[in-house]
């Protein structure tokens, strides 16, 4: 009798060890919904279990899509589809005979710009363009008049600030001077034509590099291309690469001097051709007095860089001053969130399509403009605590930040790059009075 107690034992063990846990994670079962306010078109994660069994998601007012991107068991994510009741309401995960209803309930977000400022004075080149209104954050791009008659486009990632409430955006190079309604655009395509303002040619504080995030010179000299006969090779060792890690897709810019328009042509140092136009070709007519071309770092460029041979630049009828790469901060959260003691960031609230985090790498937290110093302190998703910066006085993950200071850059830690790519249920933690805005990873 006793070894069949043991056997009867041993049965009940194994069944609630093994099959409950694997029935547990198999339900399927709704957690979170981020974000909470939507509009058609963004992306909205959701986490729990059984999620990897999901067809569709059903959105307030039975509005259902279908196209779900899934990232294991517990995490999926989905574009908004339009037509989401304005009311708001919960999210549905269905799949086969299954249904799992979300606790949080969404809101249907709806931009509205207020006001521009300044008013008062011309905006110049690398100054912002100040919008206020309600639901800001929706908004995607701004269309600026550009000398050439076309809109130059600013997209959010290199907006100063990007908020529920406001809008800083930095005018970029090119602009028409004078009198100008700027138009921006949310993330289902809506525009809004802003009231107008006036704009200047002037690059404020006398330089010539665009504000923000930032194209950084590799090359600078005086070369003029007189025609197509004048081809200039150009072998790495002429350049300034120290710090950049090339890749494909990276960003270049070629500043030049062009008082009678000039064709540019961009070649890898074994011919290949680089897609300058946007349209598949590597040269360019550009018309008189434009001045830069920008276009993305080809395979070849890379493989001819990384060999030592460089570059074929060439056309004809204009002088090469500048060779600029540009360096990118993916935006992996942004927002508006006032820190407090603590602020629990979960991994399905950072968004690491672009970018996967990794130690030694450079992130930049930035933050709401403060008239006076302020606490930032942070965590990685087990209390470990970064190296901020020394402050006599404070812990190094623990730092005051200046009136001024609207963004801080340090190192990611082992720690954190491990809770940032969900290895516990908290990503960071985040303390202090700070209002957050933006959180972003520098990559070349």
């Amino acid at each position: 009798m006793a070894a069949g107690m043991a056997l009867l034992s041993n049965v009940a063990l194994t069944s609630c060890d093994d099959n409950d846990v694997v029935d547990a994670n198999d339900v399927l079962a709704v957690k979170s919904v981020l974000p909470t306010k939507v509009m058609e078109g963004q992306v909205v994660t959701i986490t729990g279990t059984g999620l990897d069994k999901a067809t569709s998601v059903v959105f307030p007012g039975n509005v259902e899509a279908t196209d779900i991107t899934k990232v294991g068991n517990g995490y999926i994510s989905v574009v908004t589809p339009a037509g989401v009741s304005a009311e708001g309401g919960t999210v549905t995960v269905r799949a086969n005979d299954e249904s799992a209803v979300s606790v949080m309930t969404l809101t249907l977000g709806k931009p509205e710009p207020i006001r521009v400022a300044p008013l008062d004075k011309e905006v110049k080149i690398n100054e912002c363009v100040e919008v206020y209104g309600s639901d800001l954050e929706f908004i995607t791009k701004a269309y600026f008049p550009g000398a050439d008659g076309t809109d130059i486009v600013v997209k959010a990632e290199n907006f100063k600030r990007k908020a529920t409430g406001s809008l800083y955006i930095y005018s970029p190079m090119g602009v028409a001077a004078g009198s100008a309604a700027i138009t921006i655009e949310d993330c289902s395509g809506k525009k809004y034509v802003l009231p107008e303002l006036t704009l200047s040619d002037e690059i404020f504080g006398g330089g010539t590099e665009q504000q923000g995030e930032g194209y950084y010179p590799i090359w600078e000299g005086d070369v003029y291309i007189y025609d197509w006969a004048n081809w200039q090779y150009m072998a790495t060792d002429q350049f300034n690469l120290e710090g950049f890690s090339l890749r494909e897709g990276l960003m270049m810019r070629l500043t030049f001097d062009n008082p009678n328009g000039a064709s540019v042509c961009v070649c890898d140092g074994n011919w290949g051709e680089p897609n300058v136009t946007g349209d598949g070709a590597n040269t360019k007519w550009v018309e008189a007095g434009t001045g830069e071309l920008e276009f993305p770092i080809s395979q070849g460029m890379v493989d001819t860089f990384n060999s030592g041979i460089g570059i074929i630049i060439g056309g004809g009828n204009f002088t090469l001053k500048k060779i600029e790469l540009f360096r990118e901060y993916p935006t992996i959260w942004s927002g508006e969130h006032e820190t407090g003691w603590w602020w629990y960031m979960t991994p399905a609230e950072l968004d690491l399509s672009a970018v996967t985090p990794e130690a030694g790498q450079i992130i930049r937290f930035s933050f709401a403009p403060h008239a006076a110093p302020q606490t930032f302190c942070l965590c990685d998703g087990w209390w470990g605590a970064p190296l901020i910066r020394e402050e006599e006085g404070r812990d190094p993950n623990n730092v005051a930040i200046k009136a001024d200071e609207n963004f801080i850059d340090f190192e990611i830690t082992e720690g954190m790059a491990a809770t940032m790519n969900g290895g516990a249920d908290n990503a960071l933690i985040i303390g202090g009075e700070v209002i957050i805005t933006k959180i972003q990873i520098k990559t070349f």
